[in-house]
């Protein structure tokens, strides 16, 4: 039933009527059944106890003078004209005396009644006194009896033969057969069952008329619409005559098509400008991959002035303090030559009788005013490039790895890379220098995504917090180009690089120094950086800090 209302609205319909159309039948059938067996045998408990009481005013007085002629007249009228009703009157030792059925006179109540349960009440009336408030049912020759009591009182005309000494001499049994009543409610009942099947198949058919002209093939209408539809056939029209609901679905449906269509003739049209707009965006998307290019040479531009500013800034001190010191040999050998003053002289006089010592001064001391001035833009490059000292402090390692991610969006947005956190999820804190940590992490994103170039790859950066070692490790994973073994040898070296230069490019532009400054920020922080790769396949450069740890002093 269930499979069967799933295949169709109308099956569903039609199963949902059938269900409460038989459920309310069935109901009704039940109420028939138990409120018509519940009044009959209201009725013949009823007309029991008027026999009985009927039967008692007949047989009271002729018993009282000991007519028993008179009781068994009584008694056999009872049974000529009430077909179906028997009637006993026993004594206290429940022994049948009389009856509408002489050959059970004389024979104990016990052979008559099969049931014990009257039996026990007929005990209990004799010695209460009291009538049983209701009736007990009995099967007696394979037909269904209900059967009632009242108890017979000792009163003053009964003490001649009875005497005083009891209450209750006897009682009254009255047997009513029930079965012809019950085969008639039963018959009722087949009746309304079979009435019910008749009218359940009537509404059936009606509704299933009803169902497939007004539902089932509008809807196999509206189905076949969508399948054109879907088949791209927009132009296809469903009747909308009605103005039911199903006839103003299949005017959405109308509408629907014809704004399909119209938005399909747009998209049509926007196609054939769609490559003047491609190549309007690839000449955008060149001009930035230019200007990225330009601020990567730049970068590695200051990166080797920064170096080279370094290199050269010993032999510049070492300029400076020879031009010094012949400056102050040379001064002092002028300041012999000429008249001693009062006041000591700051600076070289000027006033010499040998011009070329004077101009050999000036020449020192545009040396080291010159060298000076070296000196300065030197330190200018090293403050830039220079590694600080570390400045140590808790820092919550996720926030710094997609604070770096944020820093490189950019490149990977151009690249069409794909980025996927694995982030512990408790904070992993550690004693670190979170501007220098972020400064290896850029680079090595950075080098990450010259790994996979223009692959549309992927970037997984992990964090996680190992217990046993007191430690906090950072991967970052990519699936470029990868390294063979040499390369992973040397990686860590100043000035070494795989990455190649094109004619069209400056052979300058990648010094290959950025993972070794990576290296350098690691040490700094007490902490191991580690590189698994595979040509081929990708890269992973882990590094480990430890999260508590003393800083180190600047060499």
């Amino acid at each position: 039933m269930h499979h069967f209302a799933r295949k169709s609205l109308s099956n569903l319909i039609m199963t949902v009527v059938i269900v409460s159309v038989s459920t309310v039948m069935t109901v009704q059938i039940i109420l028939i059944t138990y409120l018509g067996t519940k009044d009959r045998i209201k009725i013949m408990e009823t007309l029991s106890m008027d026999v009985a009481a009927s039967t008692y005013s007949g047989i009271k007085y002729p018993m009282s003078i000991g007519n028993n002629e008179a009781v068994e007249n009584v008694l056999h009228d009872i049974r000529r004209k009430m077909e179906g009703i028997e009637v006993f009157i026993c004594d206290y030792d429940q022994n049948i005396t009389w009856s509408t059925h002489k050959d059970r006179i004389y024979t104990p109540l016990k052979e008559t009644i099969s049931n014990p349960e009257p039996l026990e009440a007929l005990k209990e009336t004799f010695m209460t006194g009291t009538a049983p408030g209701k009736s007990f049912k009995d099967t007696h020759n394979g037909r269904r009896h209900i059967i009632i009591m009242q108890p017979i009182f000792n009163e003053a005309d009964c003490y001649h033969c009875h005497g005083s000494s009891r209450k209750i001499i006897g009682g009254m049994v009255i047997r009513a057969d029930v079965e012809d009543t019950l085969l008639t409610v039963a018959k009722a009942r087949n009746m309304a069952i079979i009435i019910s099947i008749l009218g359940i198949s009537v509404i059936v058919l009606l509704i299933y008329a009803l169902v497939d002209k007004f539902i089932r093939r509008r809807l196999s209408n509206l189905t076949q619409g969508v399948k054109k539809a879907a088949a791209g056939d927009l132009d296809f029209q469903i009747s909308a005559r009605s103005k039911d609901e199903i006839g103003e679905l299949a005017r959405s449906f109308n509408f629907m098509t014809k704004e399909l269509k119209q938005a399909r003739d747009e998209l049509h049209n926007w196609t054939l400008t769609l490559e003047d707009l491609v190549e309007e965006r690839t000449a955008q998307l060149r001009k930035a991959h230019e200007s990225i290019i330009q601020s990567e040479k730049m970068t590695s531009l200051g990166r080797l002035a920064a170096i080279v500013a370094h290199e050269i800034n010993n032999p510049l001190a070492g300029i400076r303090t020879y031009a010094k010191l012949l400056i102050k040999r040379a001064t002092k050998r002028l300041e012999k030559d000429e008249k001693p003053d009062t006041e000591r002289r700051t600076t070289p006089p000027r006033r010499n009788t040998d011009p070329q010592q004077e101009q050999s001064i000036q020449y020192l001391e545009t040396i080291e005013t010159e060298s000076a001035r070296c000196g300065d833009i030197v330190r200018s490059l090293l403050q830039f490039a220079r590694p600080s000292k570390p400045q140590f402090k808790n820092y919550d390692i996720n926030s710094l790895v997609q604070e770096s991610l944020r820093l490189v969006q950019h490149q990977i947005d151009l690249l069409a890379i794909k980025v996927t956190l694995q982030l512990e999820k408790k904070q992993p804190l550690a004693e670190c220098d979170s501007q220098k940590i972020k400064q290896a992490l850029v680079a090595l994103l950075l080098n990450a995504c010259d790994a996979i170039g223009n692959e549309s790859g992927v970037i997984t950066l992990i964090s996680k917090f190992l217990p046993e070692k007191n430690i906090v490790e950072i991967a970052i994973q990519d699936t470029g180009i990868g390294m063979d073994e040499e390369t992973r040898s040397h990686m860590f070296e100043p000035f070494y690089s795989t990455k190649t230069a094109s004619q069209e490019e400056d052979t300058g532009v990648n010094m290959g120094i950025g993972v070794s400054v990576v290296y350098e920020i690691i040490k700094s922080h007490h902490g191991e950086i580690s590189v698994d790769s595979e040509l081929g396949k990708g890269t992973t450069i882990t590094i480990q800090l430890p999260r508590n740890h003393e800083s180190t002093k600047d060499e």
